[in-house]
């Protein structure tokens, strides 16, 4: 999940206690719960780079109607991995009736964080969700576009049901993409291409009939959409830099939709004058022309 994968934001204070500056800490870092990851951590020095991510997006991605072509008539296998998630980010992405369920658990620092998260599309409206529990935080937030503006819930997190009657604040999709880093129905927003994949397995297709396959993602130029993400959802001080390539495993079907995808990274996160040392999974699962329905802001959360 968008993933995907936007996720709560938290303030942070400088406290004098380390126990105290672990839980601002963990407040704060766990980042992109709609895009799908989550991280543990420990102290660090870092040095920012300010012109790290200063990339055109565009001219990173590659031509989808081309492979569109390319891949008529062929399998996965036959396509290559690469190009094969290429087309499935985009089928998932455009596809009007999906729903994406996102997993992950993530410790930091000693405290376990459970990360659960949901998107629906059904047509051109989109709903996704996203809640972070631990003993130190409890955080929910809901994004729904209808008739062309998005309204974000907060969302209140009581044992294991989440009421959602908290503050709610309207957007556009435009602002919501310059804030975020993309749109609300992209559901992960690494940047997979020939220009950002730098390492490809061969497909694999499974006995159900579907096909798996491993790439390793550009630490910098795959997550150039990803990281403004993070940083707005995280309420960090500047971009996070990843200190390794990202891992996908991915999982498609014969139409070259994503069936699942689990994610690995590891990256420094700076918050204030300081710089969190981090590392996370997620993963995601795809369902296609179910009978969905989007939950009303008055519908509890159960997890």
């Amino acid at each position: 999940m968008k993933a995907t994968t936007s996720s709560p934001k938290k303030s942070i204070r400088y406290k004098g206690s380390n126990k105290a500056l672990t839980i601002n800490l963990i407040v704060v870092i766990i980042v992109g719960i709609f895009s799908g990851f989550m991280i543990g951590m420990w102290l660090i020095s870092n040095k920012d780079d300010p012109n790290l991510y200063n990339m055109n997006a565009t001219l990173l991605m590659d031509d989808v109607s081309k492979i569109r072509n390319e891949a008529n008539g062929k399998t996965p296998e036959e396509l290559g991995a690469t190009k094969s998630c290429v087309l499935a980010f985009d089928n998932t992405f455009n596809h009007k009736n999906v729903m994406v369920v996102g997993v992950g658990n993530v410790n930091a620092m000693g405290v376990n964080q459970s990360i659960n998260s949901k998107s629906i599309r059904i047509g051109d409206s989109v709903f996704t969700e996203g809640v972070s529990v631990s003993k130190f935080v409890k955080a929910a937030d809901r994004f729904y576009l209808e008739n062309g503006t998005i309204t974000k819930v907060k969302g209140n997190v009581d044992g294991n049901t989440i009421t959602w009657n908290g503050d709610k604040s309207n957007m556009t999709p435009a602002s919501y993409a310059e804030t975020m880093g993309g749109n609300i129905n992209e559901y992960m927003l690494y940047i997979v291409s020939s220009k950002t994949v730098v390492n490809a397995s061969d497909v694999s297709k499974l006995s159900n009939g579907n096909y798996t396959f491993t790439l390793e993602l550009d630490k910098v130029k795959s997550v150039i959409r990803y990281v403004k993400n993070m940083k707005t959802t995280g309420g960090l001080s500047s971009y996070p830099v990843f200190s390794e390539n990202i891992k996908l495993t991915v999982t498609i079907d014969s139409n070259f939709r994503l069936v699942e995808v689990t994610s690995e990274e590891k990256y420094s996160a700076k918050i204030g004058v300081l710089t969190a040392k981090s590392k996370g999974t997620l993963t995601n699962k795809f369902t296609y022309d179910g009978d969905f329905t989007i939950p009303q802001i008055s519908e509890n959360t159960i997890i």
